[in-house]
């Protein structure tokens, strides 16, 4: 009789402690689960304002009639989140972006990327696809590793023309009507490039300085130098290396479309590194020679000598120029950050 009391006063004890600890337990789960939830439609909030950001201020600037343009940018429901690490998210996913309606016609009411429904009969649009990754320890959250892609081409009426009764481009000679060919990946016109397989996307950096081979100022035109920089994955900062056959490689900026190129056909120590149109000119080739471990010297077609940082320069805005290859740290550069 006593083990049966002694049996009974523990199952009122313990029993209720129990079921206790399992609801807490189920709480603790669901709140988890809530929070993870949370965490990650921030990250895809956060990723999608920069991809916003950073599209519109490329599109603006190519668009030479932006001053009358509210471009716009909308996303699809398919964002997917991945953790990449403890500290950061990773959100890819598609949308669509208007390059916008005359301002006539701009009805800010309907200008909601969020609307389903929007609507813009006098816009342009284009389908993208997007990542960037978010640091959920950062106080800031701050997002890296921005990248849109085009997907497809341009349609809408400004594309098809549908002011002209022939059906024409609305270019009079034919061409393009976007300057300095700036209209695919990352704005720039994929028609303008060389032929060949993109073997490598994104930075160069140097050996020596750990900065990244970069286009002064983000400049689109021909001659703007080329330099190096800390790496901020910029568009002007990453590189497209394009095979173009027999062993040689374009180098193509993923900001203008253009080529790093020797500047004047130059083929001195010194001559400057300046981008330009493809041209498929032996100034624009190079030879990817691997030198030790992931690095490689960068040699010019033309005339046998190699990338080089200016005076083996570390600071921000040394210019890259032409040189004998020397097995010099400052000639030497890694595909990758």
């Amino acid at each position: 009789m006593k083990i049966i009391e002694v049996l009974n006063t523990l199952n009122r004890r313990i029993l209720p402690a129990i079921f206790t600890l399992l609801a807490i337990m189920l709480v603790s789960g669901s709140l988890n689960n809530v929070m993870a939830q949370n965490q990650n439609s921030r990250a895809i909030e956060q990723v999608q304002a920069s991809v916003r950001q950073q599209i519109i201020s490329q599109e603006s600037r190519r668009d030479n009639q932006s001053a009358r343009r509210t471009p716009t940018v909308r996303f699809n429901d398919d964002a997917q989140t991945s953790s990449t690490s403890r500290t950061e998210v990773q959100v890819r996913g598609t949308g669509i972006f208007l390059s916008g309606s005359n301002s006539r016609n701009n009805d800010q009411r309907n200008n909601d990327s969020r609307n389903p429904n929007y609507r813009n009969d006098d816009a342009r649009s284009r389908e993208f696809s997007y990542e960037a990754t978010v640091n959920s320890r950062s106080r800031s959250r701050n997002v890296s590793g921005i990248r849109y892609d085009w997907k497809g081409d341009w349609s809408g009426n400004e594309n098809n023309n549908a002011g002209g009764r022939d059906g024409r481009n609305n270019d009079r000679d034919g061409r393009n009507n976007d300057r300095d060919g700036y209209n695919g990946r990352y704005g720039y016109n994929d028609n303008n490039r060389p032929n060949g397989q993109v073997t490598y996307t994104g930075p160069i950096m140097n050996r020596n300085s750990n900065k990244a081979l970069d286009v002064t100022e983000q400049g689109m035109q021909d001659g703007a130098n080329i330099q190096q920089w800390s790496y901020a994955d910029q568009p002007n900062q990453n590189w497209d290396v394009i095979d173009v056959g027999k062993g040689e490689f374009a180098i193509i900026s993923r900001h203008s479309g253009k080529a790093i190129t020797v500047q004047g056909g130059r083929d001195s120590n010194g001559a400057n590194i300046i981008q330009r149109a493809w041209n498929n000119s032996p100034q624009q080739r190079w030879r990817m020679e691997k030198v030790s471990g992931e690095y490689y010297r960068i040699v010019s077609v033309d005339n046998g000598k190699c990338l080089d940082v200016t005076e083996r320069g570390k600071q921000d805005g040394a210019t890259i120029q032409l040189w004998n290859y020397s097995n010099q740290s400052n000639q030497q550069w890694k595909l990758r950050r």
